[in-house]
């Protein structure tokens, strides 16, 4: 009998693992100057107050692992519990890093009204910090490689001094899959290799079709220039047209309208991106999920058939993806 509950405790405890993307998968380099696993807390943190200098190997090793321990344990924390990333899998874990977050700065050169993060006065006093040694080392020890992807994130990433030289270095590593966020206000020569190379994405947040509402949102009365960069690393034929990913942030009373989002559609097709992403406004989103407004319903309905429509792809983000499951359901 003793033995027959042994069974039955290692067949429950091998089908109902939990994972995490994050804990299991991810590596951040936050811009608060810590490393950690996951972005929404300080569990999983490898080191706070970095410098950049060098980076304890083993030590990720042994957190990472703990972590992975925790969250299957009933000392896992209630935040891990009620998190969306926290699900079942049968999957066995390791060390690999298969997402590697760059996050260690928050500037950027708009003021974006959704933006946890204004920018600072002064750009030349940036907070950042130096991370080109430590991806070598990561490198080195074989944690990631080529298939991990890695995540240009938070801020404008071309802001960041070591930007061009980390982005070239991934390049020549052969990566295959970069993700770069930017309002591409500064255009750059190395984005423009990663995409020709077919390896970068490239997600540029307008959030409008016209200049009018671009300063609206941004702050920033440079629509145009944004425009000529976008049509700098649109230049290659194929493969730009995919790798350049246009993002719209919807706005309450700003964008949240039928009239805004076809004049972003129609420019995407005047320009020749295939690919575009749509979320809602984070904060006023936890405001509403309880009790969705009808018209927002209607808008993320709007949105598919125009996508559909003009034969550009559509990804739902997190918000707008939960509003278009909900419709689907019905």
């Amino acid at each position: 009998m003793l033995n027959f509950l042994k069974l039955i405790n290692k067949q429950r405890n091998t089908n109902n693992h939990k994972h995490c993307r994050y804990i299991n998968e991810s590596l951040i380099f936050d811009y608060k100057n810590s490393v950690k696993l996951c972005p929404y807390s300080d569990f999983g943190t490898i080191i706070s107050n970095y410098n950049g200098i060098w980076f304890d190997i083993e030590k990720l090793k042994k957190i990472k692992s703990e972590s992975i321990n925790i969250i299957n344990s009933i000392n896992c924390p209630n935040i891990c519990k009620n998190c969306e990333y926290y699900k079942d899998n049968k999957r066995k874990d390791n060390n690999t890093i298969k997402y590697l977050y760059l996050s260690n700065w928050k500037n950027c050169y708009l003021n974006c009204s959704y933006c946890d993060f204004p920018k600072e006065e002064n750009l030349i006093k940036a907070s950042h910090y130096d991370v080109f040694q430590s991806i070598k080392q990561l490198f080195d020890s074989q944690l990631i490689d080529v298939n991990t992807t890695v995540i240009f994130d938070c801020g404008d990433a071309t802001i960041h001094p070591e930007f061009d030289k980390i982005l070239y270095y991934f390049i020549n590593y052969e990566m295959k899959k970069i993700i770069i966020n930017t309002p591409a206000m500064r255009y750059c020569e190395s984005i423009s290799e990663a995409i020709a190379n077919n390896i970068a994405e490239v997600i540029i947040p307008l959030d409008s079709g016209c200049p009018y509402i671009f300063e609206k949102i941004k702050g920033s009365n440079k629509f145009d220039i944004v425009i000529n960069n976008l049509k700098r690393y649109l230049s290659f034929e194929e493969p730009s047209e995919k790798r350049v990913i246009l993002k719209y942030t919807i706005l309450k009373g700003i964008n949240d309208n039928q009239k805004e989002i076809l004049d972003w559609f129609m420019l995407a097709r005047d320009l020749g991106i295939k690919r575009l992403t749509i979320d809602i406004d984070k904060k006023w989103y936890n405001q509403i999920k309880d009790s969705i407004p009808q018209y927002l319903k209607e808008l993320v309905v709007f949105i598919n058939k125009i996508s559909q429509y003009n034969e550009i792809g559509i990804d739902f983000c997190d918000r707008t993806n939960f509003i278009y499951n909900t419709i689907n359901k019905k």
